[in-house]
Order: structure tokens, then sequence, then C-alpha cells
């Protein structure tokens, strides 16, 4: 395994003879530990997505398909396999309390493998599940509850569950949903329960080994691992690769597998677990490379940002996925391409990544926040996060960072041996760090604070409307069709409607709206409705024509101060 790790970057004809010999021999070789067994499913991975040739794919893919035996194996010889857990690696489970978004997701593609990990689960724990079940049973079942000293949530989770629920937890799950419970309220008592879970994986497609999205062109890398460009800019500019509308159907396929691309790796982000079927996008830059991009459903969406998230793909493996958060012209940015495939070709892939937000979402400003250099997080500064973008031409925000970086790369240009230190590494992620396509506007970032914006809102609805947010919305909303002249809104479709409500209350701190022009209030009209279309990108492109509404926006935050005293 060590020859093979040390060739895995190598794609002459030698190594290529060689991989697929040492491949050979490992197959009729058991892994006898943790660590061997994990170390051969990685290697396995970067091959997969990294094949020389259709020889190797076909036989990494088999050694693939067939990992679960060893696991299988392994998980009998050694009591130190539960090590496993959490690996995400076939035949082995996942212990996570996944929000209750992504359980029914995950419930309604594999429902008999999920379930509340009792095992795991302490005494506070299930308490906190019993706390919440008065909520969602029958009023006579709560003598139940009240009287009965001996019943445990897990109990009566059994004697509740009907014929068509297959668990514990689609008993709870179910309980929720026809609860009459606002959603939001339901997804705030099943997080407050912390309800811990346990996704077996055993044969599961969904799996780090099995997972795969399907179609594309194969590549097969017969010439040595593209290096970073000299240039970001110019290969921003350069000609646009298509961006493909991904029918409902195959939506829907994309983002559960996004979904479980995350949860095997115990982690979820807002945007992907509420990723809408209906706005789902990709692009394919070559090299066997494909983008997915999914909006979010209406429901959830923001007043003025609009989130986008992503996965990364290389020859049908998953290898990464990533969150932009586009606000007018500027798009903030966070990528995470997985350890096991950060020495390939990474940086095409985020390159590609911020050509297809200049190209089809407008985006000139590309910024990444310090959390993403390492600030808070030693995963980016293990990763070299830092240095990383600051080669692609990224600069730090604040400007005390950025002139420690270019002392520090100046060390790095006189010593090419010099490698900065986990300290220096640590004080340089205390920064945001930002990229203009313009090289001229590279000086400093003048970023409008939604922060500030919010807070222009709060002093609104306290100076007018005593408090009362629910009475803001709608007088906000009577008002500004007003002005705006919207006597149509009242057919608006509920997501429409919902937009609107939400984006009111920062129209009426805004007074200059009143004195523009026609157009620019139409304008503003459409933008408002554009909210709460079914494809939010449009969203995105309308708001970067009003310029008008971008610096009335930015005035409104100058003016506000930017803390609650």
């Amino acid at each position: 395994m060590s020859q093979l790790e040390s060739l895995r970057l190598r794609f002459d004809r030698e190594a290529v003879t060689t991989k697929l010999k040492l491949i050979g021999y490992l197959r009729s070789r058991g892994m006898k530990t943790c660590s061997d067994l994990l170390t051969y499913h990685e290697l396995l991975c970067f091959l997969r997505a990294y094949p020389d040739s259709r020889r190797l794919l076909n036989i990494v893919e088999q050694e693939l398909r067939g990992f679960g035996r060893r696991v299988h194996f392994l998980l009998h010889e050694d009591k130190s396999a539960a090590a496993l857990t959490d690996t995400g690696i076939v035949n082995t489970a996942v212990e996570h309390p996944f929000s209750l978004e992504l359980t029914r997701l995950l419930l309604k593609q594999s429902p008999k493998t999920l379930e509340i990990d009792w095992v795991n689960s302490d005494e506070e724990e299930t308490g906190k599940l019993m706390e919440i079940l008065p909520l969602l049973v029958a009023w006579q079942e709560n003598d139940i509850i009240d009287n009965d000293d001996d019943l445990t949530a897990r109990a009566f989770l059994r004697r509740a569950r009907p014929k068509t629920a297959r668990s514990d937890l689609e008993t709870l799950v179910k309980m929720l949903t026809t609860s009459n419970l606002p959603p939001e309220i339901q997804r705030h008592l099943f997080e407050s329960a912390e309800i811990q879970s346990r996704w077996n994986l055993r044969d599961s497609p969904a799996s780090r080994t099995l997972a795969r999205a399907t179609g594309g062109r194969l590549f097969f890398q017969t010439e040595p691992l593209r290096p970073r460009s000299r240039d970001l800019r110019t290969e921003i500019l350069s000609a646009p690769t298509r961006l493909q509308h991904l029918t409902i159907r195959d939506g829907e396929t994309a983002v559960r597998l996004v979904n479980e691309v995350l949860a095997v790796r115990s982690r979820e982000l807002f945007c992907i677990t509420f990723a809408d079927p209906a706005e789902v996008y990709m692009v394919e830059p070559g090299r066997g490379v494909k983008i997915y991009l999914f909006g979010s459903r209406p429901e959830v969406r923001l007043p003025l940002e609009a989130n986008f998230g992503a996965l990364l793909v290389r020859n049908g493996m998953p290898i990464g996925y990533g969150v932009a958060a586009c606000l007018f012209e500027r798009v903030e940015i966070a990528i995470n391409v997985f350890p096991t495939f950060r020495a390939g070709e990474s940086p095409f892939i985020i390159e590609q990544f911020f050509k297809t937000f200049y190209h089809h979402f407008g985006s000139r400003v590309f910024v990444v926040r310090s959390r993403q250099m390492g600030d808070g997080d030693d995963e980016p500064i293990q990763a070299g996060s830092f240095w990383f973008y600051y080669k692609l031409g990224f600069r730090a925000v604040r400007p005390a960072i950025r002139a420690l970086a270019e002392q520090e790369y100046r060390r790095i240009v006189r010593n090419p041996e010099h490698r900065s230190t986990v300290a220096m590494l640590r004080r340089l992620s205390k920064s945001d760090v930002f990229l203009h396509i313009d090289p001229q506007q590279m000086k400093k970032l003048d970023e409008l604070s939604v922060a500030r914006l919010g807070y222009a809102v709060t002093n609104a609805i306290v100076a007018r409307f005593e408090g009362n947010r629910v009475a803001a919305a709608g007088q906000s909303v009577r008002s500004q069709a007003k002005i705006l002249k919207l006597t149509d809104y009242p057919s608006w479709t509920e997501d429409e409607m919902n937009a609107f409500l939400r984006l009111g209350p920062l129209l009426t701190a805004i007074p200059e709206i009143r004195n523009w022009n026609r157009s620019e209030k139409e304008a503003l009209g459409q933008l408002i409705r554009a909210k709460g279309k079914p494809l939010e990108r449009q969203f995105v492109l309308q708001s970067i024509k009003h310029t008008e509404f971008r610096k009335a926006l930015e005035r409104s935050a100058k003016r506000t101060k930017g803390s609650a005293t």
C-alpha cells in the first residue's frame, strides 16, 4: 500500500503497469487492522476518481463493489473495528443527530436502515424527547405521560408505531408531520430533543464506497495532473462552459445524492438540506468533472442573499461540496474538497467553480470567509488553505493581515525551503480574503453589510410598529405596493407573497424609494416577485441590474449603527 500511495499521482507507463500489479496483489490479501482497511479504501477511492486507464477503473470499481466483505470480516475478527463507525464506508454505521428535514429525506430513501440510537443515548437525551411528546400526542394520551412513572420515550414510540412505520424514528417523524404544528416549530422541537440517529450502511449505495453520480464522459489521466492556472482572472474570463438546467426528475436524483454524500460524513448544510429539485444546474468543464449547483426552496430563501449549494464530482465519484451566497455582484464562496482527493486537480475544479459564477450568475467579487482560512477550524490550517487562495490572487480584507501575508510571502520567495508555522497560519486566518475580477479594485473590499440592514429593520419596527413584527410585515407590503404601484400583488403566488412579506420591512426602512422614477420602481417590483419565482438565479441576475436599489441599501447600511447598542 505504501508503494501504491507513492504511485497514485504518477501516470507514466511504468506507474500504470505497477499500479495494476499492486492492486492485483492486494485483492487477494485480507486487511488485518482498521488502519490498513481505511488506507486501502482511500487509495481505491482516489484511483476511482483519477484512473489512468479503463482497465484500472474496472479493477478499482470491482474492489470497491466488494469492499463490504472486507468490512464484514474485520468487524467480526477485530473488536477494535468499532473505530470504523462514522467513516461512511459500506457496511459500517453513522451515528449523528441529523436535522428533521434530512431525517425525512434519509427515511424516504432508506426507511429500514435509520433508527434512534437508543444504545448510545443517555438518560438526559431520552428525557428531552419525553419533554416534546405532550405537544405531539392526543389530549387524552397526556394522561399516560403524566401518570405512568415507568414510561419511557422508547416504550411509548413502540406502542404508538403504526403498521406503515418501520422504526421508532419514523414513528416520531410521522407524529411531528401530522401534528398541525408549523414546520419551523416541528424542526425546533426535533432539534431540541437532540435525537441521535444510527444509520446502518449495510450494502448501502449511499456509502462513500459506493456513491456515484451517473452519466457524463469518463476522463482517463494519461498525463501529469493539471496545475493551478498562472492567472486565475484569465481562466475565469475564458469562454464559458454551458450551464445545464436539469429536469425535476434528474434534480431529485441530484438532491438525494448530495444530501447522502454529506450525511455519511456527518455533515449537513441548510441550503443543501433544503435544496429545490426544480432548480438544479450542472456544468461539465471537462477532465471528467461535473459541478452540480442547487437553488433553495422558496420557503427558506433569505430576503436579499441567494444561497446555492454545490456538489463536486470527478468521473462519477463525489469529491467535495460547496456553498455560494450571492448578493448583487459579490459571491461568498466556501469549498471543501474531501481530504482523500485534495492531491488531485483541486485547483482546476475550484477555478471552474469561480468561472461558473462569473459567467452564469454575474459575480465579479469573490469572497472567502476567515473560517475557510482556518479561523476557529484547524482543517483549513492543515490543508494550507490560506496560501492556496493567496497564490490564486486572493488578498486579505484586513490591512494588517494583508501586510503580514506579504511579509511572510517575501520570506518564502527568498527561501523556498521556508514553511509557515501553524502559529503564523492561524494569524493569517484572522481575515476574510477576496478577489475582484478587476485588478484595479483590489485595494480594499467595500462589502454591503447585511447585518446593518437587519438593524435598520429592527429600528424601523421599533419606531413605527412598536415592536409588532407581524404588523410591520403586513403594513410594509401594503405601503410598498402603493408606492411601487403593484396593483396586482393580491393575485401573486404564495411564494411571491412570502418574498414580499420578508423584504417589505427592509423597503420601508429605505424612504428614498418613493422618490425613484417609474422604471426604477417597476424594476424593484419585478425584483421582489422574482425572489418567489421557481428559479432564484433569475433574482440574482435581476438584482445586479438594479444599481439604484443596491446604492440605496448601501446608504441605509452606512447610516445604521452596526451593533445592538
